[in-house]
Formats: C-alpha cells, structure tokens, sequence
C-alpha cells in the first residue's frame, strides 16, 4: 500500500496543487500558494511526489479519457477497458511487425500502472465503505437498546431512531 501524503487529508489542497500545475505554475510555487491557503505544511518535494503518483491520472484527463471530478469506481473499469484495448493493439502489432514501438511500450507500462492503482485505491475505499456501514449498524443496535430502556412511547421512540439512523449515515 503507498505511503499516504500529507494532503490526502486535505482534497481541496489536492485539487488545488493539479490546477496550478495544470496552469504550468513551478513546484515552489504550488507549494508556497498551498502553504498560504491551507493548514498543511509541503515542500517542493512533496508536492513532486504528489504530482507523479497522480501523473497516469492527470494525462488521462487533459487527453479527455476521464473526466475531471473523479469516479474512482468508474475511472477503474474506464482505465482497464482502454488497458486491455492497448495490450490487444500492441500484441497485434508485436504479431503483425514482429516488434513493439518503444512508446506504445511505454504508454501501455504507464497506462497499466496507474489502472492499478486506481483499482486498488478503489477497492481500499469500498472496504473502508463497508466497514463503516457495519460500524452504523453496530451503533443503531447499541442506540436502539438504550432509547428502547429510557423511552416508553413507540411513537417517539421510532421518530427518535428514524432521525439517529438520519445523522449518522448523512
């Protein structure tokens, strides 16, 4: 699993940084504009390392394969389709000419790099995602008990919970 970056607890700073190197801004400058609007403290660095992990992503979405608001489910089974269609092509080639370009070699190695780790990303989050759903029901069973000790009436008491089942999965 990658080491998680500092701004991975900050998408809008995420964003942000891919806007500015998008408009071509240096790292130094990202990461003192990203210093000055948020709570967080990067380098140039770090900023570097944040820039290359998403690179397969970013290229996907300037040649407009993926859309700029990230569907990482969506984006996974995009990014595998055009995988497999790229292996196909180059395999085709390889048996037609006997050779592979060196770019279609590389764009195909790049590709399937970042299809896996949008894939895994994904699956990390849908994980997380049920966990989460089997710790509200763990809590709305622990919450119906104590509301169902100190509430008599039904009525308010159902009401009560519909609104707690509400909070919790908003």
């Amino acid at each position: 699993m990658p080491k998680r970056h500092k701004l991975d607890e900050f998408p809008e700073a995420k964003k942000k940084v891919f806007a500015l190197y998008k408009e071509g801004k240096s790292l130094e400058e990202i990461a003192n504009q990203i210093n000055i609007e948020f709570p967080v403290r990067v380098s140039k660095t770090s900023i570097h390392r944040l820039i290359k992990r998403y690179r397969g992503l970013l290229k996907a979405q300037e040649t407009g394969i993926l859309e700029e608001d990230v569907d990482l489910m969506l984006h996974s089974q995009n990014l595998s389709v055009i995988a497999s269609g790229m292996a196909y092509e180059a395999l085709t080639e390889w048996q037609e000419k006997g050779t592979i370009t060196a770019e279609r070699l590389k764009a195909l190695l790049e590709l399937l790099s970042t299809t896996s780790g949008v894939a895994k990303t994904t699956a990390q989050i849908e994980k997380i995602k049920s966990q989460l759903i089997q710790h509200i029901e763990k809590t709305m069973q622990k919450i119906t008990k104590a509301v169902e000790k100190v509430i008599d009436d039904e009525e308010t008491r159902i009401k009560l919970l519909i609104e707690i089942r509400k909070e919790l999965e908003a």
